[in-house]
Order: C-alpha cells, then sequence, then structure tokens
C-alpha cells in the first residue's frame, strides 16, 4: 500500500469515528432528555402515572390526578366517539379536548390538549359501551402552552393503559376482558421555545360543544361512572 492509499485509509477512518462518537454523544443527550433545537429550544422528556380522580374542573366530563414529571389534574372534555365492531373485537376512537393544572419542575402553570384514544374492547362493547371490556389502549396528547411554567411550551405525550386482569392464550390465541384500566402511564416532550406567547384561555373554552352526538354525550358519562377510562 503506498503513501496515498494509507493516508486515504487512516482519513476514512478517522471521518467514521468521529461520526460514531458525535453519534454517541447525541444518543446520551436524547436519553438524557433534555436537548436543545436548532431554533434554541429545548425538549425536555417527562413521564409519569396517572389515576381516575374527582379532581377535575366545572363541566368537564371526567379527569385524571397526574404524578411523575407533570403533577397536578387533567379535566377531560369529550367531543366525539366512534365505534366499529370488527370481527373479533370493537375498536373505539374518541377525541376530545384537556385541561392540566400544575406543576412541573415544583413550577406552577397550565395547558391545554387536543387528544385521541385508540382502543380495543371485546365484543358487545359498542352497544353496552361498558369500559370494563377493555383489551388494549392509548391515547395521544398534543400540548399547547398556556400559562405559567407552560407559556412558552408545546408538546407531546402519550398515555398507556394499564388494564386489570386481561388474559389471552398464546397457542389459541382466545382472550378474555378484564375489569378495565386502573391506571394511565405517560411518557413524552415538552418543547421549551423561550418566548412567552401563551395565550390564557379560560377553561370554559374547552367545553364539549353542545352539538355533540348523543354516542359521544353517553359515552362521556359511562366513562365518567366506570372510573376505569381515561
Amino acid at each position: 500500500m503506498n503513501a496515498r492509499m494509507k493516508n486515504n485509509t487512516y482519513e476514512a477512518a478517522w471521518r467514521n469515528a468521529r461520526f460514531l462518537v458525535v453519534g454517541a454523544f447525541a444518543t446520551v443527550m436524547m436519553a438524557h432528555g433534555d436537548v436543545a433545537s436548532a431554533s434554541g429550544g429545548r425538549n425536555i422528556a417527562i413521564s409519569g402515572n396517572s389515576t381516575f380522580s374527582d379532581c377535575g374542573a366545572a363541566g368537564s366530563d371526567l379527569a385524571l390526578l397526574m404524578t411523575g414529571d407533570l403533577k397536578g389534574c387533567l379535566s377531560i372534555f369529550v367531543q366525539d366517539v366512534t365505534c366499529k365492531e370488527l370481527g373479533e373485537f370493537d375498536h373505539y376512537r374518541e377525541y376530545g379536548r384537556e385541561a392540566f393544572v400544575g406543576t412541573w419542575r415544583g413550577k406552577r402553570g397550565r395547558f391545554a390538549t387536543d387528544y385521541a384514544v385508540d382502543a380495543a374492547y371485546a365484543k358487545g362493547f359498542c352497544q353496552s359501551l361498558n369500559y370494563s371490556l377493555e383489551l388494549s389502549g392509548s391515547c395521544i396528547h398534543h400540548i399547547r402552552g398556556r400559562s405559567g411554567v407552560f407559556a412558552d411550551a408545546d408538546g407531546v405525550f402519550t398515555m398507556f393503559d394499564v388494564i386489570t386482569n386481561v388474559t389471552g392464550d398464546p397457542v389459541t390465541g382466545e382472550f378474555m376482558a378484564g375489569s378495565g384500566a386502573n391506571n394511565f402511564l405517560y411518557y413524552g416532550r415538552i418543547r421549551k421555545s423561550g418566548r412567552a406567547d401563551g395565550s390564557p384561555a379560560a377553561l370554559e373554552d374547552l367545553a364539549p360543544a353542545e352539538a355533540r352526538s348523543s354516542l359521544a354525550a353517553g359515552a362521556a358519562a359511562r366513562k365518567a361512572q366506570s372510573g376505569r377510562s381515561c
């Protein structure tokens, strides 16, 4: 191998090594959960748990008490619901808005969300709206900062339903519903932009529209009664 080939090989190896080091550093920073963006904002990881609660604001359909990185009350306003009977289960989707009031990193604030639920229930759910028939489910929440510590924030988090006593046979594929969800673990990120441009909208702005369908109204009432669904 001549000197030029050796130099080229060495330079290529050094470039690859630098890429690996940079990639590893970025991975560590992402895992740390506090990453600066090109626009000067920071993406900060959040996680925790939540449980059904009566902490909701006046006019809300139901609420969750959140713990972990977010500590406070998430008031839920159901706006639309669809339910479709499939071959072996019923597919449920729900849309709405929420208002969180509480603390993050020890500082108080408030944000609103648009959320969407995607869940599977045992056969018969679409007719009964019996939330103890849940098999699996999760919901995604898009954050819009409003005031306090969230005034310059946006982000997204997902809630995962922890469902009690669901069983399934890995050989036959047969399954049985349990007794509904009792915890809702969450994970996501909040982005701090550094611009205090949040608008302090009133909670009543999130109230469900009077024109929502009878199915959505019925689902909201049954969820609130069940205490087993987010």
